[in-house]
């Protein structure tokens, strides 16, 4: 009962973020041009590819391994790129296709609101004017997510599905000591994937970006102070 309650659970929370993400984007959704399409397109693809074919586990220090899924947060960037629903579309199609790609285990829908969330709310990170304190807002918002999902989400999904130690509370204690280790991974690959791109896409194209709805972004200071603006 309690893998059905979550399921149904999962799926009314992914639908409340994609008309969330309708609301917030309603504007820009009949302009995404070939380009966006494009690139979410690849970033998917690789997301898939890391998370699902090339993820792995690190030993540290007699604790168990640190599982890198070195996919999540390409769709987390999706958000920052292309906005809220781009990003939960990514978000859905990238946990979908993973599923069919790495069948072992039941498929739950929590783990699909997982990667919805991470799209999601990597758009909030722009969702005000930030043009020079932008990486601080994308560490906070994604330190929270992956806090929300590794504490919380992913152990009541987990529980559903029959992962009984996910409760135990050294369990709790072996996340809680991993925790850094994987911010100070995950959080510059974000960073540095997402500020690759915006170069890359700004140098050439004029197109419309979420994350430059409040103009462009500042990227580092000059000796005189001033931020640069990326052109």
């Amino acid at each position: 009962m309690l893998y059905l309650l979550t399921n149904i659970g999962a799926w009314l929370g992914i639908a409340l973020l994609m008309g969330l993400a309708v609301w917030m984007d309603y504007k820009n959704i009949k302009q995404i041009s070939i380009l966006a399409i494009t690139l979410t397109s690849f970033l998917v693809a690789l997301s898939v590819l890391l998370t699902n074919l090339i993820s792995y586990s690190v030993p540290f220090f007699g604790f168990g391994g640190i599982r890198l899924a070195l996919g999540n947060f390409l769709i987390f960037v999706v958000g920052m790129l292309f906005g809220p629903f781009l990003g939960v579309l990514s978000g859905i199609a990238t946990d979908l296709l993973g599923s069919m790609i790495n069948i072992a285990g039941s498929y739950h829908g929590g783990f699909t609101l997982n990667l919805v969330l991470y799209g999601f709310v990597g758009s909030l990170a722009f969702l005000f004017q930030a043009k020079k304190l932008w990486y601080l807002n994308a560490i906070i918002f994604y330190t929270l997510t992956f806090m929300v999902i590794s504490f919380g989400l992913n152990t009541l999904w987990l529980y559903s599905i029959g992962w009984n130690s996910v409760v135990v509370g050294s369990a709790f204690i072996v996340k809680l000591i991993k925790f850094p280790i994987e911010m100070l991974i995950y959080i510059p690959l974000a960073l540095g994937t997402f500020s690759l791109l915006y170069k890359l896409i700004t140098a050439k194209n004029n197109m419309l970006l979420w994350c430059t709805k409040h103009g462009e972004l500042y990227f580092k200071r000059t000796r005189d102070n001033k931020y640069p603006i990326v052109n």
